[in-house]
């Protein structure tokens, strides 16, 4: 990942008051509550911080602060040209702005799709968690299909891909 991507995708984020961006570093995690929020039944939180670590090297990454601690992740892992599969991670904290952190969450998918010439951004979301399948629908993500067993925790999951 290029250091001006992450320059250019910071200098295009939406102004949030009390919050900033920064490109994603695993020390992030040390202070992330989101990170531990989000739990597996089969994946510990060493690997899930290797694993957003890993993920942060494929694409562009961009920690979300307020109040001077991380609350949200937002990621984009280049697969191949073209083609990209969106992630994120947020601690309570973050869904006490929801305005703000959709707002983000579309500026910085929009962005990644212009600066990396994406025709497909898709992402994966539980099909037992109606609380992101509604914020999905609400970033532009519609579903595609059902992959039966595909977590971690052998959850189904949708596929969802962005609408133009």
């Amino acid at each position: 990942m290029s250091s001006s991507n992450i320059v250019d995708i910071l200098k295009k984020m939406p102004e949030v008051k009390g919050a900033y961006f920064l490109p994603f570093h695993v020390d992030h995690t040390h202070n992330f509550q989101g990170i531990i929020d989000y739990e597996t039944k089969s994946v510990t939180l060493e690997d899930r911080i290797r694993y957003m670590d890993l993920q942060s090297k494929c694409g562009p990454t961009v920690t979300a602060f307020v109040d001077n601690l991380p609350v949200a992740v937002f990621g984009c892992v280049i697969l191949w040209n073209g083609v990209g599969e969106a992630w994120s991670v947020f601690s309570e904290k973050a869904r006490r702005y929801p305005i703000a952190m959709t707002k983000s969450a579309i500026a910085f998918f929009d962005i990644v799709e212009i600066l990396f010439s994406l025709h497909r951004l898709q992402i994966t979301v539980n099909s037992n968690d109606s609380r992101a399948m509604g914020w999905a629908k609400c970033l532009k993500f519609v579903p595609e299909g059902l992959m039966l067993e595909y977590s971690a925790d052998k959850d189904d999951t949708f596929m969802m891909r962005r609408s133009k």
